[in-house]
C-alpha cells in the first residue's frame, strides 16, 4: 500500500480522520520542550517548580507549572525564549501539515486542539505541562496569522483604556473568537477558537484565583508595572498603563479634582 493509498483510507472514514489528526497533535503536543532544555543546559532532570516571592510582601506565588514561564526564570531570557518558540512549532508544524494535507476539510483545527491539550496535560509527564499560551499562538500564527495582529493590536487598545497589563496580554484570545466567527463564519472554527479560549483559562485557573487573593489582601499593593514584571512582560508597559492609561489619568484628575 502506497502512502496515497493510505491517506485515501483514512479520509475515507471521517472517525478514524479525527482520530489520527488528534494523536497527531497531542503526541506533538506532549513532548514537553522545557523539561528537555532544561535537560540539556543542566544535564539534571529534577527541574523545581516554580515558585517566586511576591513584590512588596512576604508571601511567594508557587505553580505546577512547567513552560517556557518556568524555564525563563531557572534559566534566565534566552533559553526561555528558545523554549517558547520550540513550543510553538511543535503545534504549528502538525497543524500546518495538516492544513496541507486534508485541504477539503478544516481537521487541522482538531491537531491544533489536541497539541494544545497535550502541551497542558502530556501524557509522558504525568500530565503536568504549560499553561498552553505558545503553542496556541503558534497555531494562530497557521491559521490566521493577520487576525492575530489585529486582535492584538486591539487587545493592547483595551489594555490601555482599562490599565490592566492582564487585559492587554489576554484578551486577544476572546476577542479572536467575534473574529473567527465574522471571518470565518464556521462553526467549527467559532467552536476550535472557544475551546481553545477554555482550555487556557481553566488551566490557569489555580493561578489566576492565587492571584487574586493577593490582590485582595490590604498590606499588599500591586502596580501594574510589579505585573508587568512578574509575568515576564517587563517594567516599561506596566509603567506606561501606572502613568498614561486611560484608567490612570482618569484616576488621577478624579483624585486631584475630588481631594480627601
Amino acid at each position: 500500500m502506497t502512502m496515497n493509498d493510505l491517506l485515501t483510507a483514512i479520509v475515507a472514514h471521517a472517525w478514524l480522520t479525527a482520530l489520527v489528526c488528534s494523536l497527531f497533535g497531542y503526541l506533538a503536543g506532549s513532548v514537553s520542550f522545557a523539561r528537555l532544555v532544561y535537560f540539556f543546559v543542566t544535564k539534571s532532570t529534577k527541574l523545581e517548580p516554580f515558585s517566586e516571592p511576591v513584590p512588596h510582601s512576604a508571601e511567594t506565588f508557587e505553580s505546577d507549572l512547567v513552560s517556557a514561564t518556568l524555564i525563563n526564570k531557572k534559566l534566565g531570557a534566552r533559553y526561555g525564549c528558545l523554549t517558547s518558540v520550540l513550543d510553538m512549532i511543535k503545534v504549528a508544524l502538525p497543524t500546518f501539515i495538516t492544513m496541507v494535507v486534508l485541504r477539503e476539510q478544516p481537521w487541522y483545527l482538531l491537531t491544533s486542539l489536541f497539541g494544545i491539550i497535550g502541551h497542558i496535560y502530556p501524557v509522558w509527564h504525568n500530565f503536568t505541562g504549560g499553561r498552553g499560551e505558545s503553542p496556541i499562538l503558534g497555531s494562530l500564527l497557521v491559521i490566521n496569522w493577520f487576525g492575530l495582529v489585529i486582535a492584538n493590536a486591539a487587545g493592547i487598545i483595551l489594555g490601555f483604556i482599562t490599565g490592566s497589563v492582564l487585559v492587554l496580554r489576554w484578551s486577544a484570545y476572546i476577542l479572536l473568537i467575534f473574529w473567527f466567527w465574522i471571518f470565518f463564519n464556521t462553526p467549527w472554527h467559532i467552536a476550535y477558537m472557544i475551546l481553545v479560549c477554555s482550555l487556557f483559562w481553566f488551566s490557569m485557573r489555580k493561578d489566576l484565583k492565587k492571584f487574586q487573593e493577593l490582590k485582595k489582601q490590604k498590606s499588599i499593593k500591586f502596580s501594574e508595572e510589579d505585573v508587568s514584571e512578574f509575568i515576564l512582560m517587563g517594567k516599561g508597559i506596566g509603567r506606561t498603563l501606572d502613568n498614561y492609561s486611560l484608567y490612570a489619568l482618569v484616576k488621577k484628575r478624579f483624585t486631584k479634582d475630588h481631594p480627601k
